[in-house]
């Protein structure tokens, strides 16, 4: 019990430390405060399953030198991102981050120059970070350590929970959105082709657009907000026009036109 409660305190640390790492650069980036993670709280979890990876592998092993511990760890690292992009898009009919605009990415989930940031970021983490972060944590006592870990378990899986259900709904209540949309556009199925997004900038002009689609944009519109900027590049698989349009009505860009 304790050896795991250990294993997931680094998790946690980690995923926390990701978290910070990412609302930063997003923050920098978007110029506003970005809560950037997939949950609710302050966690990207993607780190900190990296970094055990990385631990697991790595630690104490290839510690003396640096340039195969950054080869090993960007490899590892992306290869975590890789499997976690893969499972969020067919667990969530979604695609959550693009790398496609970037130059030497594969498949748009991952790219060269996050491997090297991964890879940098191993280095730190094995040589520098880890040591610290273990020596901090092994001088809790071991109830202490254990009680945390149940008590920040039972939190994440709430929030998990809250997450997941939100996003299941949201995708029930798009593709209620999108029939609504494609019975619109079959008034034009010949020019839709063509012209699809001026087409769709006159949805809320016609009957199709009822106030039970109007309720469904307005729902969890905090939840849905949160979501659309923490993950910029986030597009429906399956809905593409629906979370196009929500996403437009969120960011007050159908207002703009």
């Amino acid at each position: 019990m304790l050896v795991l409660s250990k294993y997931f305190l680094w998790f946690i640390t980690y995923s926390c430390m990701g978290w910070v790492y990412e609302s930063i650069v997003c923050s920098i980036g978007e110029r506003r405060l970005v809560n950037r993670g997939f949950l609710n709280g302050p966690l990207c979890p993607v780190y900190g399953f990296g970094s055990l990876a990385s631990i697991f592998v790595l630690y104490h092993k290839m510690d003396n030198n640096v340039i195969v511990l950054f080869f090993a760890g960007m490899l590892l690292s992306c290869t975590v991102e890789y499997i976690t992009a893969v499972l969020l898009e067919k667990l969530f009919n979604a695609k959550w981050w693009d790398y496609s605009n970037y130059r030497f990415n594969f498949q748009g989930r991952v790219s060269l120059i996050g491997a090297v940031v991964f890879g940098a970021l191993s280095v730190l983490l094995i040589k520098y970070v880890h040591p610290i972060a273990v020596g901090l944590i092994n001088q809790l006592p071991d109830w202490l350590q254990i009680a945390l870990s149940l008590v920040i378990f039972i939190i994440v899986m709430l929030d998990l929970f809250v997450t997941v259900r939100h996003l299941l709904h949201l995708n029930a209540r798009l593709k209620e959105i999108q029939t609504a949309i494609n019975s619109f556009l079959g008034q034009y199925t010949k020019r839709a082709g063509e012209l699809k997004d001026s087409i769709l900038n006159k949805f809320e002009e016609s009957d199709f657009y009822n106030e039970r689609i109007k309720a469904l944009f307005n729902l969890s519109r905090i939840q849905n907000m949160r979501i659309v900027r923490a993950f910029p590049d986030l597009r429906s698989l399956k809905y593409t026009d629906a979370f196009q349009k929500l996403k437009n009505i969120l960011l007050g860009e159908d207002d703009k036109r």
